[in-house]
């Protein structure tokens, strides 16, 4: 908060903690300087603010000045930005308030089939007195610098923040300790009794919810406009459900459990992400966790594939396009296509179901290049002259094929939520 800028990246493997270290240095600093007042944070994420235009509109919004901006027209993204920082210039002095900006997913920014204008131009304002300002970037590519366009590179300042996962010698005990730090219970959030005074209850409660390590945070409740008593339990609950939790933890069978999932992956996010999904099942008829449910988060956890499950992150549009290209490169015993004969395949089927909605070319082009993005499909090379989608030929001609196995593709239609009976049919049927 002293005008100076500075940039720097924090590279590490997913589940580290880059951004839980991000937050918590910015809740750190909140602290110690009027962050909401003195400055701005700005959040960007590459899955989805990778288009300039779209990063552009989020950094608007987030600085609040879409009013500012109007009917303004700017030749470049620089002339817009630079406009957006002029209108953040206050006082006799004219001087800029300090900003942060976080770029999540930083290699989906350095994307090469784009300009990285987005990246260049806050990396230049970092060397120039326009507005002080930190640009931080968040990814777990270790090759990113090699992504980085010349210009680019030349503005960044080449700080590296390196990040390892936390490597435990014995995985079991830690998940068994989280599990019990994680469900536990406050006893400080139990009903008091009705002889208290209601200021000493509230300021009891108050006191409790900041100093326990298990409550929420004051912060938090004041934040969701929720009063302190509205997370009053009944004191006998929290005994007989801290009691479980803790004859849970020293079950065999819910041991054998968390040992097949530490054999998978010791990454943390994942972990509270499956302790997550058991708590959402429970209700006032269930109340407790079975080991049952337990083992079958976890397996639905462990057991698909990572193609599997990208399969069924995917629209019903792309789905298809992969399913017209499978049966495609069936007929044509296994050679690659390009997008005008998938195009061909995908139209044969929409044409003949009316329930298929009419979808524009543009569109569907797009859901094929991010079926490439991901891997999907994969460009495949031309005379050794290297990759085709580096090669002067035209974007709907280039030769793919598909990246992932067909019994990748048959686990993840079978599993695939919500998905249309045709398509289900189209998939099964005969591709001649």
């Amino acid at each position: 908060m002293h005008g100076e800028s500075h940039s720097a990246l924090i590279i590490g493997p997913r589940g580290c903690g880059k951004t839980t270290l991000l937050n918590s240095v910015l809740h750190q600093v909140s602290h110690e300087a009027d962050v909401q007042n003195d400055g701005l944070i700005i959040k960007l994420n590459g899955l989805i603010h990778g288009d300039e235009k779209i990063a552009l509109k989020s950094i608007t919004a987030q600085m609040q000045l879409e009013n500012a901006v109007g009917d303004h027209i700017f030749g470049t993204f620089a002339e817009n930005l630079s406009f957006l920082l002029s209108c953040l210039k206050t006082g006799s002095d004219r001087t800029c308030k300090s900003m942060i900006f976080i770029l999540e997913e930083f290699d989906l920014f350095c994307h090469s089939g784009r300009t990285q204008t987005l990246l260049y131009n806050l990396f230049d304002i970092t060397h120039s007195k326009q507005a002080p300002m930190c640009v931080l970037g968040v990814t777990n590519r270790m090759d990113v610098m090699e992504l980085l366009e010349k210009r680019v590179k030349s503005r960044f300042s080449h700080r590296h923040i390196f990040m390892f996962p936390n490597e435990c010698s014995d995985p079991l005990t830690s998940c068994k300790r989280l599990f019990v730090d994680t469900m536990s219970l406050p006893t400080s959030l139990g009903k008091r009794r009705k002889d208290k005074r209601k200021r000493k209850k509230s300021e009891s409660i108050q006191g409790d919810v900041q100093t326990d390590g298990y409550a929420v945070p004051i912060e938090v409740v004041k934040r969701c406009s929720m009063e302190l008593t509205d997370f009053e339990i009944d004191s006998t609950f929290i005994e007989e459900w801290n009691t479980h939790i803790q004859e849970l933890a020293e079950n065999d069978k819910f041991s054998d459990v968390l040992e097949k999932f530490s054999y998978y992956t010791v990454n943390e996010q994942i972990y509270r992400n499956v302790l997550y999904q058991i708590i959402s099942k429970l209700s006032p008829a269930k109340p407790y966790i079975d080991v049952s449910d337990v083992s079958s988060c976890v397996d639905g956890m462990v057991s698909p594939e990572h193609s599997v499950k990208l399969l069924q992150s995917l629209s019903i549009l792309e789905l298809s396009l992969v399913i017209a290209m499978m049966h495609a490169m069936e007929i044509f015993d296994g050679q690659p296509m390009n997008f005008e004969m998938v195009l061909h395949r995908y139209s044969k089927f929409a044409n003949t179901h009316s329930s298929a909605q009419a979808v524009p070319r543009p569109v569907i082009l797009k859901a094929f290049e991010h079926l490439h993005q991901l891997e999907i499909i994969v460009p495949i090379r031309t005379d050794g002259a290297g990759d085709a989608s580096t090669s002067r030929v035209q974007k709907e001609y280039k030769l793919y094929t598909l990246g992932i196995p067909v019994e990748d593709i048959k686990e993840a239609v079978k599993g695939f939520k919500a998905l249309p009976t045709e398509i289900s049919h189209w998939f099964n049927s005969s591709v001649m």
